[in-house]
């Protein structure tokens, strides 16, 4: 059922411009490390190869047209739009020349700076528990799916166990993975803040679970569950790593003033 085509969703604690999903319970490290010998010069060898386009002046902007497989056919981005899904500018200076020389050598220098984007789904926002008697319980998966082109940092706020408006609470946990219910690896929710994921480039999917306490006796730091409404909102932060400097700095994601 998973959907992975690159590396494994690696876990891990650190500092995640971001997306919110708010995540929704009423009533209820993998760690992949790779040595990059020897391509860290080839990197850098392009990098000094393309410094040289980039630091051509800047032209008037063009024209950009899209090709639109809804349509079948190429679709015209607004020129000099904040929200165009792509420009381009002419770039360097006018080239010319006229005698009789054997060879003539043109410059010819094509850059271009692809921003990240990340396209996400998440089946539901949360659970709805009705429970008639005490015993713990697992509520079937909602599936989550993350595709971009750059890793993307995942971090966790605002959850917590199911709270009364007492503040008596429902231990609760969470927990990703494919497996039914067994073999999962079980966060306690209050817990979850602290965690970091980062999913590596490509697209991943996975699958979020829940489990609750319903308790007949009180136990563990918790009450006898009382016969009232409970509930935890919380969200979920998806962060890019790449975010270029001519998009905006609020981080929406469009082009910057004078860009």
């Amino acid at each position: 059922m998973a959907k992975n085509n690159c590396l494994a969703v690696n876990i891990s604690r650190g500092n995640p411009l971001p997306v919110y999903i708010r995540f929704n319970s009423k009533g209820g490290e993998i760690v992949k490390k790779i040595l990059l010998v020897g391509i860290v010069t080839a990197l850098l060898m392009g990098i000094v190869s393309l410094a040289w386009a980039s630091e051509l002046q800047l032209q008037d902007e063009v024209k950009v047209w899209r090709w639109d497989d809804e349509t079948g056919g190429w679709l015209l981005e607004p020129t000099g739009a904040k929200n165009a899904k792509a420009r381009a500018w002419h770039q360097g200076v006018v080239q010319s020349g006229y005698c009789n020389k054997e060879t003539w050598t043109i410059d010819v220098a094509t850059h271009a700076s692809v921003a990240q984007w990340i396209k996400w789904n998440l089946s539901a926002q949360g659970w709805y528990f009705r429970v008639r008697k005490p015993g713990i319980y697992i509520a079937n998966c909602i599936g989550a799916t993350i595709k971009s082109n750059a890793d993307v940092i995942v971090t966790f706020s605002g959850f917590d166990d199911l709270k009364n408006a007492d503040g008596e609470a429902i231990e609760t946990w969470y927990a990703f993975g494919q497996s039914y219910p067994n073999g999962l690896t079980w966060y306690p929710a209050k817990e979850l803040d602290q965690e970091t994921l980062r999913v590596p480039y490509c697209t991943h999917s996975t699958h979020l679970w829940i489990k609750i306490n319903v308790r007949e006796d009180a136990g563990d730091g918790y009450p006898k569950t009382r016969a009232c409404e409970y509930q935890d909102d919380a969200q979920i932060k998806l962060t890019v790593t790449v975010y270029k400097p001519w998009l905006d700095a609020g981080g929406l994601g469009i082009f910057a003033e004078g860009n």
